[in-house]
């Protein structure tokens, strides 16, 4: 059994979906940031692992789908350090450290890399298996792997993401009408903020582009057993206790503003 083969069977019970990208694919679009540190000097290779959250959703809900479900900063990076403990075992002479989210590695680069997917015009990694309804988790190793080397092929551009955008901001990069990006925003938000947040109809966060997209159409829904409890409903008594969601960090004023703003729609 190859050392590929290895990894692969160890990883099998943590994450549904696997791929490899070279180190050196990645290094140039690394991110400075402090966690940079942390990546091994003679780093080989990016493990890349898939964490779908898709659930049936026939309840009402007011936040993004993402945050519905457990906080995957604090799941998907206890998954992670528990698959970097067992390579660890198997492979005692190399290293494997962990990233999610907040780290240097470009996730959506690294995944299209690794050959798991693509990047969709609205900025988002479109898993060939799960579609966009996934968070990325980066193992970082010195042990050399089989790359995949795969060349973003690139979503469908068939424009379905930017008709539905309630801001207009896609295709492109200007987040000053996203709705995503406006229920996160501190202070106040001008009028124009406030119709479009109310409009958009969630109090966090927005999944209009991924709903639309027909690269999303007929994909499993298999969300990661790590990602449970699922809560759909942000309220005034949601607020006593924050821990464990993942819009957590942005702290109990802008959620409240964001309540006062749709206070007719909410329980």
């Amino acid at each position: 059994m190859t050392a590929a083969d290895t990894v692969r069977d160890i990883l099998a019970p943590f994450s549904p979906e696997i791929g490899v990208c070279a180190f050196d694919d990645i290094r140039d679009h690394l991110r400075p940031c402090r966690a940079m540190s942390r990546i091994p000097q003679n780093a080989r290779s990016v493990i890349v692992m898939l964490f779908p959250y898709a659930v049936d959703d026939p309840a009402p809900r007011n936040i993004s789908r993402y945050a519905c479900v457990k906080d995957y900063h604090d799941a998907i990076g206890a998954v992670l350090q528990e698959a970097a403990a067992a390579l660890s075992d198997a492979f005692p002479y190399d290293l494997f450290v962990p990233f999610v989210d907040n780290s240097p590695l470009p996730e959506i680069h690294c995944a299209t890399k690794a050959g798991l997917g693509v990047k969709g015009d609205h900025g988002l990694f479109i898993s060939d298996r799960f579609g966009s309804f996934v968070f990325i988790g980066c193992l970082v190793t010195t042990l050399a792997l089989p790359a995949a080397n795969a060349e973003d092929r690139g979503c469908l551009h068939c424009g379905a993401c930017a008709a539905a955008c309630p801001g207009g901001c896609l295709p492109g990069t200007d987040r000053r009408r996203c709705l995503s990006a406006l229920t996160q925003k501190k202070g106040a938000l001008t009028p124009e903020e406030e119709a479009l947040v109310k409009e958009g109809g969630l109090l966090w966060g927005c999944d209009r582009c991924q709903e639309v997209c027909p690269m999303n159409a007929g994909k499993p829904i298999a969300p990661h057993p790590a990602l449970s409890p699922y809560d759909p409903w942000l309220s005034e008594q949601s607020l006593a206790s924050l821990e464990g969601k993942a819009y957590a960090w942005r702290g109990e004023q802008v959620l409240r503003r964001n309540l006062k703003l749709m206070e007719p729609s909410t329980k």
